[in-house]
């Protein structure tokens, strides 16, 4: 009986285990005319990757220990920057204020 008891306890950890490492979250936004289209995603709860029509213009990673960083980047000669800030240790924590030229939207990572 207790052999079975910490059987199933070691395999609860490990599933749990599992489902608290997600490699990769992303959001994502299309303008109104679907012209333009911005992708984030945060890789590892640090590597912060911003994509503008699928071209890769930031890869870089909010601080460790305050997990917020300002970052820039350019796409089809505009300017393209990422103001991000993380607030607690949850999933989708962090939030990235993007900017394309004009236009401005929030990605929650």
């Amino acid at each position: 009986m207790s052999r079975k008891f910490t059987l199933m306890a070691c395999l609860a950890m490990l599933l749990s285990g599992c489902a608290m490492f997600t490699p990769a979250t992303e959001s994502r936004y299309v303008s109104a005319d679907g012209t333009l289209q911005i992708r984030g995603e945060l890789v590892d709860s640090t590597g912060v990757k911003i994509f503008v029509n699928e071209n890769k213009v930031i890869d870089e990673h909010v601080s460790l220990l305050r997990g917020d960083g300002e970052f820039a980047g350019t796409f089809q000669g505009k300017r393209v920057s990422a103001d991000c800030s993380t607030t607690g240790r949850k999933p989708h924590a962090t939030t990235c204020m993007v900017a394309v030229g004009a236009e401005r939207v929030r990605l929650i990572l």
